[in-house]
């Protein structure tokens, strides 16, 4: 491309070399790019082994699928992948995506695509087709997925093909000739399409191939009903065994406008073709709970209110609106986050075994649950709006009344979970980026004196960041002394699964539907049913001029009154235990080696000052820690060297521990500095 000049090299650049015909030439598949460039590693020496520690994962050589399908779908998941190079599979796939030109579309949709292209999970001649309000042509469009798509590790000649596949439509949602414009554009690239596998087939298939349509709505749900009529009317959606409908939230703003959506799109849609994607349900940790709670025998005798103290299922954002403000201002925390990811979460951390992973199955057992969940009352309810929102630019309304933070206790009237208080908790501008799953169990009954402070067991499903699973247990702090602190039992993903790349939840999610699973998405007796339990409380908050949302400052845990709810059912807090103020987070002062040896040669004139340091999930740090304390326990001989034969406690074990970086065994040299 340089020796053809900059006009060329910037077409080649940007992603455009096949555009003219990109059906009539042969191109380059994504295997063969990728066989490019592992070989290329390897003359670096890069290798892909796993280690001897866990003999049963170790990656089947020429692949495996990321999907372990049902047994009713193993024939038809077996055929859905393949590459233009090799003769797998008898599917041909068209993606038409409306609203292409907006956020969610370029940051997830396409990125997404693309990343199953080029790990092989999505055939390399698909027809991609944006369809928007925008006036924009092709070439124009391609420049805005080039840049949604590109990351510096990978080669541009993949970005180039699937460039290539892209092609764009403008038109209104709600006018029939634009769609019939549309009609024409897909019925040509799918020909073409079709002509390709031909030509790859010898010429005279003896069949020919299925097809799979993916209308992936990226747009307002008031919009979905007249793109469904439309795609009818024109004649684009027709057959139900082609035809996958991707839906995106939010679903309607509480019981009455959910219903009258369902009622709408019953006419034109379905359920059957309806994929109402959660992404959280895609994600890596949420997909791993039932075969946490099902596949390991410890857990399920455990699993019940004889057992558990509570359950919290936590999200929380440091930052603010983000520049979503005119849509966030419409809908509030409760109804963008609570009243779908993290509710769907709780229906499958409380659910019964189902029958199979199949959808249906999975699908009965979320129903029976969601049903046994009283409507939330306002006395179990605290919401909140951090200081600084309606100073937003993107706020038009002064008075808004739009909550930031929420947390609800609800309570589940069934025998396994009665009396166990269910926290949903979420919130923007707080402390940290988290999302998680917080499973408190009791205390022992009967513990002996000894041990009738320790503190709770606790399961933490970490789903962001930092993926992992941990178990908190009570443990004997290696030494001469007796002493039990709180230790954790991790299994990090980032440390345990290394060479595994951890795919994007609008990945897998997209995967299943071409795959037609839904096991992972959202039927509508779920939406009625999470619309039941909240849709009383939106309305009494809403109808009461007095209930402002209580404020609270940016970096902080919430408001007040958070705490306050949380002491109502025997716990500190929201969250994790640990002693921590609700201040927004200040520089301070940390004590190394020698201001903690300098303390202990002079104790009376530290010890008022000091703050005991408390580790990560609550418990004081061992006062042979604090400095001038426990001077007595050091057996340390006079001289320079006398620490040679010494013996000194020592407070930690090497293994992970929920303690903060620091609270380590002290190493031979930094005790004889003594």
């Amino acid at each position: 491309a340089a020796k053809k000049g900059s006009a060329a090299r910037a077409n080649t650049l940007l992603g455009f070399a096949f555009v003219g015909s990109p059906h009539l030439r042969r191109r380059p598949t994504m295997s063969a790019v990728r066989k490019a460039v592992s070989e290329a590693a390897a003359k670096k020496g890069f290798t892909d082994t796993d280690s001897d520690e866990e003999p049963a994962h170790v990656a089947v050589k020429g692949g495996h699928s990321p999907l372990q399908p049902i047994p009713e779908q193993s024939a038809r998941v077996s055929g859905s992948t393949r590459s233009s190079s090799t003769n797998m599979g008898d599917e041909l796939t068209t993606v038409i995506i409306f609203g292409a030109d907006g956020n969610l579309a370029k940051k997830k949709t396409f990125p997404a695509l693309f990343n199953l292209m080029y790990k092989d999970l999505l055939a390399d001649d698909v027809v991609v087709v944006g369809f928007a309000r925008a006036e924009l042509n092709t070439p124009k469009f391609r420049e805005l997925v080039y840049k949604a798509i590109y990351a510096p590790a990978v080669p541009n000649q993949p970005r180039t093909h699937f460039l290539n596949q892209v092609t764009y439509e403008s038109g209104q949602f709600n006018a029939l000739e634009d769609f019939v414009r549309l009609r024409e554009t897909i019925r040509e690239r799918e020909a073409a399409q079709l002509a390709e596998w031909t030509q790859r087939m010898g010429g005279s298939p003896a069949a020919f191939p299925k097809r799979v349509r993916l209308y992936y709505l990226a747009v307002p749900s008031f919009l979905y009903y007249d793109i469904c009529v439309n795609l009818k009317e024109s004649g684009i959606a027709l057959d139900k065994k082609v035809d996958r409908f991707v839906l995106e939230k939010p679903f309607g703003r509480d019981s009455a406008t959910c219903n009258e959506l369902l009622a709408q799109l019953s006419q034109v849609l379905s359920e059957d073709v309806s994929y109402r994607i959660d992404h959280y349900l895609g994600k890596e940790l949420i997909m791993n709970l039932l075969v946490l709670r099902f596949a390991n025998i410890c857990f399920e005798s455990i699993w019940n209110h004889h057992h558990i103290a509570s359950v919290q299922v936590i999200f929380k954002e440091k930052v603010g609106l983000d520049g979503r403000g005119g849509y966030f201002d419409q809908y509030g925390v409760i109804r963008d986050v609570m009243q779908n990811h993290l509710t769907q979460i709780l229906a499958l951390v409380t659910m019964e075994q189902p029958l199979s992973l199949s959808a249906s199955h999975i699908l009965q057992e979320k129903i029976k649950v969601l049903s046994s969940i009283r409507p939330l009352s306002r006395n179990d309810l605290v919401v909140g709006q951090y200081s600084g929102y309606l100073d937003e630019d993107s706020i038009t309304n002064k008075n808004s009344r739009t909550e930031t933070f929420a947390v609800a206790v609800l309570h589940i009237n069934n025998p396994r979970w009665a009396g166990v208080p269910f926290v949903l908790k979420a919130g923007k501008a707080l402390n940290e980026n988290r999302a998680e799953v917080r499973i408190r169990f009791k205390h022992v009954p009967g513990a002996i004196p000894e041990l009738a402070g320790c503190p709770e067991n606790e399961l933490i499903i970490r789903v962001q960041p930092n993926e992992g699973i941990y178990w908190k247990i009570q443990n004997k702090v290696p030494g001469l002394h007796f002493q039990v602190a709180p230790m954790r039992m991790d299994l990090t993903y980032q440390s345990k699964y290394a060479k595994e790349e951890l795919p994007e939840a609008y990945e897998r999610l997209i995967l299943h539907v071409l795959h037609a699973d839904k096991s992972h998405f959202v039927h509508a007796e779920e939406l009625k049913l999470s619309w039941h339990i909240f849709s009383s409380v939106l309305h009494e908050l809403e109808a009461s001029p007095d209930a402002r949302p209580a404020p609270y400052m940016r970096g902080t845990r919430g408001p007040a009154a958070a705490d306050e709810l949380a002491q109502r059912y025997g716990m500190k807090k929201f969250g994790s235990q640990r002693f921590e103020a609700n201040t927004a987070p200040q520089a301070h002062e940390k004590w190394g080696h020698s201001e903690r040896w300098a303390a202990r040669r002079n104790p009376a004139a530290t010890t008022a000052n000091v703050t005991p340091r408390r580790t990560e999930e609550g418990v004081p740090a061992p006062k042979s820690e604090w400095p001038g304390n426990n001077l007595e326990n050091l057996n340390i001989g006079a001289g320079a060297g006398g620490a040679a034969g010494g013996a000194i406690p020592r407070n930690t074990s090497a293994s992970s521990c929920d303690e903060a970086p620091g609270f380590s065994a002290q190493t031979l040299e930094t005790r004889r500095t003594r």
